[in-house]
C-alpha cells in the first residue's frame, strides 16, 4: 500500500479533513441563512397576517380574564390556543402584542431550524453523501416559500413544523431512554393544542413512542415498563383532555368553528385546490418522490425515522380529503418540509453526490423562484393591506354607532384595532353562517336578522348600501402573474339599506 494510501485509510487522520469542512461549511451556511433570516425580519416587519389578529384578539381576552372569547363573546373560534397562550405569556412581561406575535414567530422559526439540523443531523449515514444531509435540510427548510411567508406573520405554522421534527427525532433516532421519551411524549402533548393536524401525527407516533419505549427498557423489569408506559400515556393526554373539558364548559363543543368554515365541497373540488398547493411549494420534492421511494426502499430495510418523515405529510393530505378542508400554504407547510428531507435521504442511499447535490440545488431553486416571484410581492401588499385596514379601523371606532354592528369577512385586525361589534361573515366566530357560505344574498340576510348595520368589503353588497369610507388596497392573491401584484382595487365601508 502507498504512502497516499496510509494516508486515506489512518483511522485518525481520514476523518478530521472531512469534519473540519463540515464545520467550516456549517459556519459559513448559518452565517448566510442568519443574515437573511435578519434582512427577512427587517423587511417583513409591517406585516401580519388578519387570523394572526384574531389570536391576538384571544389572546387579549385571555389576559383580561374573559378566557377565550372574541369581541367579548366566548367561543371556540381559535385552532392554536397554545399559541394564544405563548402570546399572552410575552405579554405579561409587557411585550405588546405585535412585538409578542412577532417574538413567538422567532421562537417558532428557531424550533424548526434546529429541529431540521438535528433530525437530519442523527439520521442514519449509510454514505459519505449523508454528511451533507443537514447542510441541505436547514436551507430547504428555511428557505421554502411557505416557510418565508409565514416565518414573521404571527401565525403558529413554523412552530408546529418544528415540534414535528423534534418530535421525529427523539421517537425514532437513537436509544428510547426514559428522559428522551418523555421529551417526545410531552411534545406529543401539546402539538393538538399548537395545530389540530398535530392530532393526527400524534395518534401516528404515540403507539411508537410506546412500542420503542417497551422494548429499549427490556433489560428493564416489566413493572418499571408498565408503569413508565402508563405515565407516558397519561403525559400525551393530559393537556388535550384538560382543553376539552374547558372546551365543553366554555363553548359547548370540542371541534373548532373554524373546522367547518374551512370546508369545501366534494372531494375532487378539494383535490383540484390542494393539489397546485403543494406543487407551488414542493415540486421537485413531489417529482422525486415516487423514485426516491421505489429504488430508495427496494429490498432494504428503510430507518423508522425516515418512513415517519414520509408518512407524517401523507397523513395530513388524507386528513384534508377526508375532511373536505380547504387547503392554504400554511396547511401544507405543517409536514412537507419532513416529506423533503426524507426524500433527500433516499437519494443519499442510491444517487450518485453529483445527482444528489443536484437534486438539492433543484429545490433550492424552484423555491428561491417562488420567493421572488410570489412571496416578496405578496409579503409587502400584504403589508399595505394592513396599513389600509388601521385607516378602516380608525373610521369604524369613530364614527360607526356602538350599537351598528359592521358585517365582515376578514374579522382579525378590524375587531382588534376597531374594538367595535363585528357580524363575522366568515363562520370563525360565529358558525351559524356556515350554511350561507356560498350565498352572499343569504349571508347578508342573516347578517342583518344578527343586527349588523354596517358592512365591510370589496364591493357594494346589495342595492341600495350607501359607502361611508373608502381606500385603495392592493392585490393580495398568490400568483406568477407579477402585474397583479401592482393592482389595487377599493375597499370601502357601508351602510346598509
Amino acid at each position: 500500500m502507498s504512502a497516499a494510501q496510509n494516508v486515506v485509510f489512518d483511522k485518525e487522520l481520514a476523518p478530521a479533513a472531512p469534519a473540519t469542512r463540515l464545520r467550516g461549511t456549517a459556519l459559513v451556511e448559518w452565517a448566510v441563512l442568519g443574515a437573511l433570516v435578519l434582512a427577512w425580519a427587517w423587511f417583513s416587519y409591517g406585516y401580519i397576517e388578519d387570523d394572526a389578529f384574531i389570536h391576538l384578539e384571544f389572546a387579549r381576552s385571555v389576559a383580561s380574564g374573559l378566557g377565550f372569547a372574541f369581541g367579548g363573546t366566548v367561543t371556540n373560534g381559535d385552532t392554536a390556543p397554545l399559541w394564544v397562550l405563548f402570546i399572552t405569556f410575552f405579554h405579561f412581561f409587557g411585550v405588546e402584542w405585535v412585538v409578542g406575535a412577532k417574538l413567538a414567530c422567532t421562537a417558532g422559526l428557531a424550533l424548526s431550524v434546529s429541529g431540521a439540523w438535528r433530525l437530519a443531523r442523527d439520521l442514519p449515514r449509510e454514505r459519505p453523501v449523508h454528511d451533507l444531509l443537514p447542510f441541505f435540510a436547514v436551507a430547504l427548510t428555511l428557505l421554502n416559500p411557505y416557510f418565508v411567508h409565514w416565518s414573521f406573520s404571527g401565525m403558529e405554522a413554523t412552530a408546529a413544523l418544528g415540534l414535528s421534527m423534534w418530535v421525529v427525532w427523539a421517537v425514532f433516532l437513537g436509544t428510547l431512554t426514559a428522559p428522551r421519551a418523555l421529551f417526545g411524549a410531552s411534545l406529543l402533548a401539546v402539538g393538538p393544542l399548537l395545530r389540530p393536524e398535530l392530532l393526527v401525527f400524534a395518534a401516528l407516533v404515540a403507539p411508537a413512542l410506546l412500542w420503542r419505549f417497551w422494548h429499549a427498557q427490556g433489560t428493564r423489569s416489566p413493572a418499571f415498563r408498565l408503569v413508565w408506559g402508563a405515565a407516558l400515556g397519561m403525559v400525551m393526554l393530559l393537556p388535550l383532555c384538560i382543553w376539552c373539558g374547558y372546551a365543553l364548559h366554555a363553548f359547548g363543543s370540542l371541534v373548532p368553528n373554524t373546522n367547518m368554515a374551512k370546508r369545501g365541497g366534494a372531494i375532487g373540488a378539494i383535490a383540484s385546490r390542494l393539489i397546485p398547493v403543494y406543487l407551488m411549494g414542493f415540486p421537485v420534492t413531489l417529482l422525486l418522490l415516487p423514485f426516491a421511494c421505489a429504488w430508495g426502499m427496494w429490498r432494504r430495510h428503510t430507518p423508522a425515522a425516515v418512513l415517519a418523515l414520509l408518512l407524517w405529510p401523507t397523513a395530513c393530505v388524507a386528513f384534508y380529503l377526508a375532511n373536505h378542508t380547504v387547503v392554504q400554504t400554511r396547511y401544507c407547510l405543517l409536514s412537507m418540509p419532513c416529506m423533503t428531507i426524507g426524500v433527500l435521504w433516499l437519494l443519499g442511499r442510491i444517487a450518485p453526490p453529483r445527482l444528489f447535490a443536484g437534486a438539492a440545488a433543484a429545490m433550492l431553486l424552484a423555491s428561491v423562484f417562488v420567493i421572488v416571484s410570489i412571496v416578496i410581492p405578496h409579503v409587502r401588499n400584504k403589508e399595505q393591506l394592513r396599513e389600509q385596514f388601521a385607516a378602516v379601523s380608525e373610521f369604524i371606532r369613530h364614527n360607526v354607532p356602538a350599537r351598528e354592528p359592521v358585517a365582515v369577512f376578514a374579522i382579525g385586525q378590524l375587531e382588534f384595532e376597531s374594538r367595535h361589534p363585528l357580524v363575522d361573515l366568515g363562520g370563525i366566530t360565529q358558525p351559524q353562517i356556515v350554511p350561507y357560505l356560498n350565498d352572499s344574498a343569504a349571508a347578508l340576510r342573516w347578517a342583518k336578522a344578527r343586527g349588523a348595520r354596517y358592512f365591510a368589503g370589496n364591493s357594494s353588497p346589495e342595492a341600495g348600501a350607501e359607502p361611508v369610507f373608502d381606500v385603495t388596497v392592493p392585490y393580495i392573491g398568490w400568483t406568477l402573474q407579477r402585474a397583479l401584484y401592482r393592482g389595487t382595487q377599493s375597499y370601502s365601508v357601508y351602510r346598509l339599506p
